[in-house]
């Protein structure tokens, strides 16, 4: 509103003062007449920058520039702001901010983030400005805008995946001001992170952005560390007219010492193993992201866009770490003890461990390099049709993904024996006696075609259909087993009503689909490659409403998210040439969630969502599994975070996050339960001023929790630790 109508002001007081200028000049000197002004007043909501506010007006997630209210599902904004404020260097730790999240610990032989949304995988769900990003690395935030997660089915806008939502990470932008920030972050275990973001007004609608980084750490194990760094420069021209073009590189590498935790013990996590890591200095996981983009934005007169996009990405990763886990006392007595055993045939006592208790170790492995290709074109627009307004979204994407997966051996046997509870590590480096060998190749090409038109039905209504249609083709060529292919051309669509009665509220009920390929994550098998796509479906109604003048939005939604034909993959029942499409599940739930400034000195951020995920069928393996609660769905998840100004120079602030107890994905049958927990964080600001200084105390309580989990073992949260930032503008 404040968009539409401040033009209009600003012509109403131009041909004021033009009436004025005339009448002068027209006038004779002797006999000047006054000239009186119309008044002119303009009502709205201002839009806010992520880095001034926690509240955002406006998003991309829904392709195209469009307003918070105009979504018809649950969408969460992480800013700037909020990621400075909290220290969230890394994509994970900001997710702790997002209600209806659990995160998973090298499932599958995965790496990475590893995000799960309303009880579903979200790994081949991350994207970066509208494009999919399903490399598998840890993220880093020092490069990003904001963060958006769009939740529920969502192919009509993205394509294949998104059964529980979609994370779409927004990239820095130039702008026309000469404006530079350096900070330097020092704090527990070592941590260290230098990050600069250099903003230069090249012209005079021509801007050069640079955003670097560097970041060292310890870890409250001792033991894994972070070496990470990371250069993004991005070069914007004809910013605001009706050309603009962008190209730009992003690079990120880093040389860790990762930490895979823990085995289960008796069902639960140990406790005691917080602070305990039997791992080596020679393990390592050496990954990288770099990609090249062009961008080209054209405006249209009538106020329509469309942006063409073209990136190109490689990655790399190669991981060698280690596990460890008691040795395993069978549950039946005349079996032998055991350090590699099946989840739920054997045990151990809580109360049989000592320092002298043997602990197994063992490896993970895995080397992979990528390179994905993307050519993407999205417009918007308005158009008046038959005499009714139009709100059009429309786009068309091409992707080529490659992906080389390799494979290591142990010859010489395993080089990593077995210790004991008391014998802690770190140890010494031990040799590399794999052998690595190129084990898949997998190669896709994705066409996507969509189009959206919200028809403004009435002064107050709205009503959103859209359809999108894919082509999906993979080949799979294996070391061992020979090729495979599969092609699937899959239809995506989503509909819904919005009913806004005043500038301030927006209720909705929306019904969107989206579908899972075989292919979707770069592999097949002889049963898959045959095997037609999974589908899902999302049933959402809500509500979304700006308060105290448009300073604090709050929304809420109840919604069902639905697989309802899950890929069976139970021999006994698979068919001799393709797997059984006869599984389903769902996670029904409602969620709160609170953003802005309800006092000129306070401001807030928070959520909440109760989550029941329940297995509705299943093949004749997992039939115990059926009416449980899914994996990874905690029935609680929330979070606030409150910042108060005290004086114009001092904030502090303070805030929360946890969930309640989960089992882990395809776990649901075992005994394994991470409890629930909920940890405390603060900190205090002060600002002279181009200079701040900031300190920020995480985990005020020491509470020992799991944060990732997994069949095998649990990766522990970070126990109490301090940071302090200086910061300086220039």
């Amino acid at each position: 509103m404040a968009r539409t109508l401040a033009p209009l002001g600003a012509l109403a007081a131009g041909f004021g003062f033009a009436s004025l200028a005339f009448a002068q000049a027209s006038t004779p000197a002797a006999e000047p007449k006054a000239a009186a002004l119309p008044q002119v007043t303009v009502k709205g909501t201002a839009e806010r920058t992520g880095k001034e506010s926690y509240q955002a007006t406006t998003t991309t997630a829904g392709k195209g520039k469009q307003e918070l209210r105009d979504i018809p599902q649950s969408l969460t904004v992480v800013t700037e702001k909020l990621m400075d404020d909290k220290n969230y260097d890394t994509l994970k730790s900001a997710m702790h901010t997002v209600t209806g999240i659990a995160f998973e610990a090298g499932e599958g032989g995965a790496i990475g983030d590893l995000i799960r949304i309303r009880g579903f995988s979200a790994r081949g769900d991350i994207f970066q400005d509208g494009m999919r990003d399903i490399a598998q690395y840890n993220r880093d935030t020092f490069n990003q805008d904001r963060i958006e997660v769009l939740r529920g089915s969502a192919s009509m806008l993205y394509g294949r995946g998104s059964t529980g939502g979609i994370i779409n990470q927004v990239s820095k932008q130039p702008f026309l001001m000469t404006e530079h920030e350096v900070a330097l972050t020092a704090g527990s275990d070592d941590y260290y992170r230098l990050t600069g973001d250099f903003n230069l007004k090249t012209g005079e609608d021509a801007a050069l952005r640079v955003n670097v980084m560097k970041t060292d750490a310890k870890s409250f194990r001792d033991g894994p560390e972070t070496d990470r760094q990371g250069i993004a420069p991005t070069y914007r021209w004809g910013i605001g007219t009706a050309d603009e073009f962008s190209v730009g590189f992003y690079h990120l590498s880093y040389d860790d010492v990762p930490d895979y935790g823990f085995g289960w013990l008796d069902g639960r996590p140990v406790e005691a193993a917080v602070d305990r890591w039997y791992g080596y200095e020679s393990d390592y996981q050496k990954d990288s992201a770099n990609y090249g983009f062009f961008s080209w934005l054209h405006r249209f007169d009538n106020g329509g866009e469309i942006r063409t996009t073209y990136r190109d990405g490689r990655y790399k990763r190669d991981l060698w770490a280690t596990t460890s886990r008691f040795q395993a006392v069978a549950v039946n007595p005349a079996l032998p003890l055991a350090c590699s055993y099946p989840q739920g045939t054997a045990t151990i006592s809580q109360t049989s461990y000592s320092d002298a208790s043997v602990v197994c170790r063992g490896n993970q492995t895995r080397a992979a390099k990528d390179r994905h290709r993307f050519l993407q074109t999205d417009y918007s627009g308005k158009a008046n049709w038959f005499g009714l307004q139009h709100n059009l979204l429309a786009g068309a994407e091409y992707a080529r993904e490659e992906t080389t997966t390799y494979t290591y051996s142990f010859p010489a046997g395993n080089p990593k024996t077995n210790t004991t509870w008391g014998a802690v590590g770190p140890y010494a480096g031990v040799p590399d006696t794999r052998v690595k060998a190129r084990a898949n190749d997998f190669t896709s090409d994705t066409v996507g075609l969509y189009a959206q038109d919200t028809l403004q039905l009435a002064p107050q209504w709205k009503l959103i259909g859209g359809l999108r249609f894919d082509h999906f083709s993979g080949d799979y060529e294996r070391a061992n087993g020979g090729p495979l292919s599969r092609t699937d051309n899959m239809w995506s669509h989503r509909i819904g009503a919005i009913y806004q009665p005043d500038l301030y509220s927006s209720y909705y009920v929306s019904y969107g689909t989206s579908f899972n390929a075989s292919g979707d994550l770069y592999q097949f098998d002889d049963r898959t490659a045959n095997t037609a796509p999974e589908k899902s479906r999302n049933f959402e109604i809500g509500a979304k409403w700006d308060l105290y003048d448009g300073n604090l939005s709050l929304r809420s939604s109840l919604f069902r998210t639905e697989k309802y034909n899950e890929r069976n993959t139970d021999a006994a029942e698979a068919g001799p040439d393709n797997y059984l499409l006869n599984g389903k599940r769902h996670t029904d739930g409602i969620e709160f969630e609170a953003a802005g400034r309800p006092l000129p000195a306070l401001e807030i951020f928070g959520g909440v969502a109760y989550m029941r995920g329940n297995i509705d069928k299943a093949g004749q393996n997992n039939a115990a599994s059926v009416g449980m609660d899914s994996g990874l769905t905690p029935r609680w998840t929330g979070n606030v975070w409150a910042t108060y100004r005290l004086t114009p120079k001092w904030r502090v602030g303070i805030g929360a996050d946890g969930m309640s107890d989960r089992k882990p994905a395809q776990g649901e049958t075992a005994l394994n339960v991470a409890p629930g927990y909920v940890k405390a964080d603060a900190m205090v600001e002060y600002v002279t001023g181009p200079y701040t200084v900031k300190l920020n105390v995480m985990n005020l309580t020491d509470k020992v929790y799991a944060d990732g989990i997994y069949r095998g073992h649990v990766v522990p949260g970070t126990t109490r630790s301090a940071q302090l930032t200086l910061a300086a503008k220039f």
